[in-house]
């Protein structure tokens, strides 16, 4: 394979990694809720996509599971980058916007 190829290849899948794969963090809290470890089952009930700018540095939109989360209950939450989220980073980090998704489980 020619020297340009690799170089070029290796380019393409560094701007995918840095643009789909920020740093991010979605600042898990809730309503007097009960928060319990990722190992227990429960039922969803709630997801929100958090958006970010700057790879993920900067949150442009509300980045806590507050109003996701019931009052008093207890839940497990999950912080993933789903295939939508994937797409989305794709075509946005071009402008360095990504996103990520919380998913919210009532645990009984």
């Amino acid at each position: 394979m020619p020297k340009h190829i690799r170089v070029l290849s290796a380019i393409v899948c560094l701007f995918f990694m840095v643009t789909v794969f920020g740093c991010a963090t979605i600042n898990v809290t809730g309503n007097n809720a009960k928060l319990v470890q990722s190992g227990k089952e429960g039922t969803k009930i709630a997801e929100k996509r958090v958006w970010y700018a700057l790879w993920g540095l900067v949150p442009i939109s509300n980045n806590t599971t507050d109003d996701v989360v019931p009052a008093n209950s207890t839940v497990r939450v999950e912080t993933k980058i789903t295939p939508l989220d994937f797409l989305i980073s794709i075509f946005t980090g071009l402008v360095t916007i990504n996103c990520n998704t919380a998913e919210v489980y009532e645990v009984k």
